[in-house]
């Protein structure tokens, strides 16, 4: 019924490093983006929506339809290749990057929504970049994403998005983890965190 235990969208250092972990613990594996590398597909994908009861259905460019138990969409990997200018560069009044952020996603994401906006920096915008990536998901999956439509979308601490089996990874989740996530530093974090949700959720599928 299922090609694929995990599929993922996006082949920058996010992509290709839950690519990498997914392919050590044995799981069945597709990686698509357009930076690809010889493990990768480099078809656009143009469509995700469910499939079966707790599924999706992945269609690239060219009509192909692949059926895959999880999806990672690991999303806006131009912005991944800089770094933050430095805090003693900024202008004068400019936010500055928050250090705690940058080093403790995970404590990071544990603190409550207002301090977390009031120590992200806004030395990027944490949607802009990505947001065209969500338009491939179907309207259904896209309502059940984040509660305002400008908003990122909602992520756990494994990353799993409101909709069963989605995941996100990379910049649109740097609302959640910090400014760790605005760059490749986080990738490794985001790819063992990942993963640990993609078992999980295999595993609630076979009871």
């Amino acid at each position: 019924m299922y090609e694929y235990d995990l599929i993922v969208v996006g082949a920058g250092p996010y992509g290709r490093s839950i690519a990498a972990h997914a392919t050590a613990a044995g799981l069945r594996l597709r990686l698509l983006g357009r930076r690809a590398q010889r493990t990768a597909d480099a078809r656009t994908v143009t469509a995700v929506r469910p499939y079966g009861r707790d599924g999706f259905e992945v269609v690239t460019e060219d009509g192909e339809s692949m059926r895959t138990r999880t999806v990672v969409l690991a999303l806006g990997p131009a912005p991944l290749t800089e770094l933050p200018a430095p805090a003693g560069k900024l202008p004068c009044g400019a936010p500055r990057p928050s250090r705690f952020g940058a080093t403790h996603p995970a404590l990071f994401r544990r603190l409550p929504t207002v301090v977390r906006l009031l120590l992200t920096d806004r030395l990027t915008d944490p949607t802009g970049a990505a947001t065209d990536g969500v338009t491939v998901l179907s309207m259904p999956v896209r309502r059940r994403l984040s509660r305002t439509p400008d908003a990122p979308p909602w992520v756990d601490t494994r990353f799993e998005s409101a909709h069963p089996g989605l995941f996100f990874a990379g910049l649109l989740t740097a609302a959640f983890f910090g400014p760790a996530i605005r760059s490749a530093h986080g990738a490794e974090f985001t790819a063992r965190r990942v993963l640990r949700g993609v078992h999980r959720r295999l595993g609630r599928q076979q009871r």
